[in-house]
């Protein structure tokens, strides 16, 4: 103690001041860095979750194309084997024969073709709904209000659109 009085320093008041930043510190830690890193952690994990539905998302509307190109190959492999059989059967029948045969094919083709578009639509309405829905509930999570959910359908939809 006399060795610090030596030099200057009042031992009483440097213990009183290593008390004080003590408390300071435990104050800080308990009330301010460990909500903060609680916060942190908690939005860290909303927006892997989020990342993660929108991951889902695209899978699903990767499946809905390639369903898309399969409708196509189905249609393009019937259209095929309707006009070899038209082939032999104007062979047999005459260029008449041949031309009504061919038309049937293009039918079948246009109609696999609507189907296939009409697949499509419904399957991009429907992820569009599914990303609408996980939209908004990233958004209602993030922002910690409650949305009406029509409108806020909406207002995703219009920024889809």
């Amino acid at each position: 103690m006399e060795i610090l009085k030596q030099i200057g320093i009042d031992g009483k008041l440097l213990l009183a001041q290593a008390v004080n930043f003590l408390i300071l510190l435990f104050i800080l830690h308990r009330f301010a860095y460990k909500p903060m890193l609680a916060f942190l952690e908690k939005r860290t994990e909303r927006i892997e979750e989020g990342l993660k539905n929108a991951d889902e998302a695209k899978k699903r509307l990767d499946e809905a194309a390639k369903g898309e190109e399969r409708i196509l190959a189905e249609a393009r492999e019937e259209a095929k084997k309707i006009v070899a059989e038209t082939r032999e059967a104007s062979e047999k029948r005459g260029q008449e024969l041949v031309a009504e045969f061919e038309k049937k094919a293009e039918k079948i083709v246009e109609e696999a073709r609507e189907r296939a578009i009409e697949e499509r639509e419904k399957l991009f309405r429907e992820a569009k709904g599914e990303i609408a829905d996980l939209v908004i509930a990233t958004t209602e999570k993030v922002l910690r209000e409650k949305l009406d959910t029509d409108d806020a359908k909406k207002s995703v939809s219009r920024f889809l659109a």
